[in-house]
C-alpha cells in the first residue's frame, strides 16, 4: 500500500509507494527522501534458536519462516543462472579473441539459432537449425539482404553490394553461386523468386530476369514510364509484383510471360492523399495484393483486379501497431506476415490484428514456401525456417 509523507519545502502530502526510497513533490518538485523505518526485532517476540517468531507486529512488520530446502532451491537455480551468464560471456570472449586473432571467419554451419516452433502462447518450443554466417566463401554471406525460395525447395540468398546469388538445397546445403551484373552496377536493390526457379533482381531501378540455377540473362521487365523499380515479389501462379516510384508511386503486375496485365497508379497516396517514396509488396495465394508504404506507415490491400479494398496497421505502441516494420510476406491462407523490430506480426485478410510472437531472430527479409514454412535472413546473416502453422493452429 502506498504511504503517505509530507513534502518538507511546501507541506503537501505525498504518496509514496511501497518500496521506494525516494520521489519528488507534484507540488513543488522538491525531492523527497523516505524517513528510515527500519524495524527494531529485539523486541519482538522470540521464535527460537535467536530468531523472532513468525506473525505480523505492530509497525507492520511481518516476520515469516522460511523452508531451508526451498532455499537452497532458489540459491541453485540463481547459480545456474549465474553459471549460464558467464558460459555465454566466456564464449562471446572466445568468439571475439578468435576473430580479431585472424585464426577463424566465424563460420556457422548448420548452427542452432534462438529461434524454433511457436506453441499457442507465442512462445518458442525448441531451436530451430540455421545456416550461414558472416563471410565470403560459400555458404558464407557478405551484407546478405534477399532471400527467395523455389517450388522445389532451393533458397536462393543474395548480397546487396556484391551481386552474389547464392543457392542452396532445403536443407541448407551449398549447391552453387552466380554474379548479376557488371562490376559497377550489382547493387541489389531488392529480389524475387517465382516457384519455376526464376529470379527477379531490381539493381540500378531496374527490374532484371535471371535463370536461378545458371545465372543466366533472361531480359528485363519494362514499366510504360521506363526505370524506377522498387521492390518485387512473385505470385503462386508464376506472376511478378513490384512497386515503382518516379514522381508517382505505381504498382505494376506481370503474367508469366512478362506481358503486363496490371498497373495500378499512385497505388498509395491515390488512397492516403500523402506522397509514397518506399513501397513493400506481396501478394497471397488469390492473387490479392499488400503493400506496405513506409512513408504512410500502413498497408494497403488490393484485389486481384487492383481494386482498393482496405487500409490497416499503422505505427504506434498498440496491439497490432507497428514499431518499424522489416519486411512483409503473404501465406497462402492470405494471412500477411510482418517482420516489425524483432517480432512477427500477423493479419488475416481484412486487417484484422491475429497476434504476434518474438522468434528471438531479428529477421530482415523473408518469404513463405509451401507448407507454410517461412525462410527467414538474419541480422547475422544466417537463414531460419520457422513452421507458421504452429502458431496459426494455436490462434
Amino acid at each position: 500500500m502506498p504511504n503517505e509523507i509530507r513534502c518538507p519545502s511546501c507541506g503537501a502530502s505525498v504518496r509514496l509507494k511501497q518500496g521506494e526510497m525516494s520521489t519528488s513533490c507534484p507540488y513543488c518538485d522538491s525531492s523527497i527522501v523516505a524517513p528510515d523505518k527500519t524495524p527494531d526485532l529485539s523486541d519482538l517476540p522470540d521464535g527460537g534458536n535467536g530468531a523472532p517468531a513468525p506473525g505480523v507486529f505492530p509497525g507492520g512488520v511481518t516476520v515469516t519462516t522460511v523452508d531451508p530446502a526451498a532455499a537452497g532451491r532458489s540459491c541453485r537455480r540463481v547459480a545456474l543462472s549465474m553459471g549460464i551468464m558467464m558460459f555465454a560471456l566466456t564464449g562471446s570472449l572466445v568468439f571475439f579473441l578468435t576473430k580479431s586473432s585472424g585464426v577463424v571467419e566465424h563460420v556457422v554451419d548448420q548452427v542452432t539459432l534462438h529461434g524454433g516452433r511457436i506453441d499457442g502462447s507465442g512462445t518458442m518450443e525448441e531451436p530451430e537449425q540455421g545456416f550461414g554466417g558472416k563471410g565470403t566463401g560459400p555458404g558464407l554471406f557478405t551484407d546478405a539482404s534477399c532471400i527467395g525460395v523455389d517450388a522445389q525447395g532451393h533458397i536462393f540468398v543474395g548480397e546487396r553490394e556484391t551481386g552474389r546469388i547464392q543457392i542452396f538445397d532445403g536443407e541448407g546445403t551449398y549447391v552453387s553461386q552466380w554474379t548479376f551484373g557488371t562490376p559497377d552496377n550489382r547493387w541489389l536493390g531488392s529480389m524475387a523468386v517465382s516457384r519455376a526457379g526464376t529470379v527477379y533482381i531490381i539493381t540500378g531501378s531496374d527490374l532484371f530476369v535471371y535463370d536461378g540455377m545458371t545465372g543466366d540473362s533472361l531480359g528485363m521487365l519494362d514499366h510504360p514510364d521506363g526505370w524506377g523499380f522498387d521492390d518485387v515479389t512473385t505470385g503462386p501462379d508464376g506472376s511478378v509484383l513490384s512497386s515503382w516510384y518516379k514522381n508517382r508511386d505505381d504498382i505494376i503486375r506481370f503474367d508469366r510471360n512478362g506481358s503486363m496485365d496490371l498497373l495500378i497508379r499512385e497505388a498509395i497516396s491515390g488512397q492516403s492523399g500523402d506522397s509514397e517514396l518506399s513501397t513493400q509488396v506481396a501478394v497471397d495465394g488469390l492473387g490479392n495484393i499488400f503493400a506496405f508504404g513506409e512513408f504512410n506507415g500502413s498497408i494497403f490491400k488490393f484485389t486481384a483486379d487492383g481494386r482498393f479494398q482496405t487500409r490497416f496497421g499503422s505505427e504506434g505502441d498498440r496491439p497490432g501497431q507497428f514499431t518499424s516494420p522489416s519486411c512483409i510476406a503473404a501465406d497462402n491462407q492470405g494471412n500477411l506476415w510482418v517482420s516489425d523490430w524483432g517480432r512477427l506480426m500477423v493479419f488475416d485478410g481484412t486487417g484484422l490484428f491475429l497476434g504476434s510472437f518474438d522468434p528471438e531472430v531479428y529477421i530482415n527479409d523473408m518469404v513463405i514456401g509451401d507448407g507454410d514454412i517461412l525462410y527467414g535472413l538474419t541480422s547475422e546473416e544466417c537463414v531460419v525456417t520457422i513452421d507458421l502453422s504452429e502458431y496459426l493452429d494455436g490462434i
